[in-house]
């Protein structure tokens, strides 16, 4: 698979990598499915998101229109299964060792 046939990303991890992953993968067109461990977490993730795609736009850096589209690109989930169809998967989660196993044993159930 080249990066040109990913067409969905998921990120686990909605933290300050996950939200920067989310904005560059969502801003190229992909469709980014980012998987918190709970919704709450993930949406005030998805709005610095839109915070920092505003600053882009009063800096005449992006159009409005990019910047609408690119928080259309990103799904908010708490459910690892979510996930199962994505072409890519990312880890951002946070570094503890018994956290990233249990994460990927889930992965690999779903």
């Amino acid at each position: 698979m080249t990066a040109h046939e990913i067409k969905t990303v998921g990120i686990c991890g909605s933290g300050i990598m996950g939200s920067g992953l989310a904005e560059v993968i969502a801003r190229s067109g992909k469709q980014v499915i980012v998987r918190s461990r709970s919704i709450a977490t993930a949406s005030q993730m998805k709005d610095a998101v839109a915070k920092s795609l505003d600053k882009q736009v009063s800096k005449e850096k992006i159009t409005q229109a990019d910047a609408d589209r690119t928080l259309a690109n990103i799904t908010l989930t708490d459910d690892v299964a979510s996930l199962k169809d994505c072409d890519l998967v990312i880890e951002s989660i946070v570094e503890d060792l018994a956290a990233k196993v249990a994460l990927f044993t889930e992965l690999d159930k779903a």
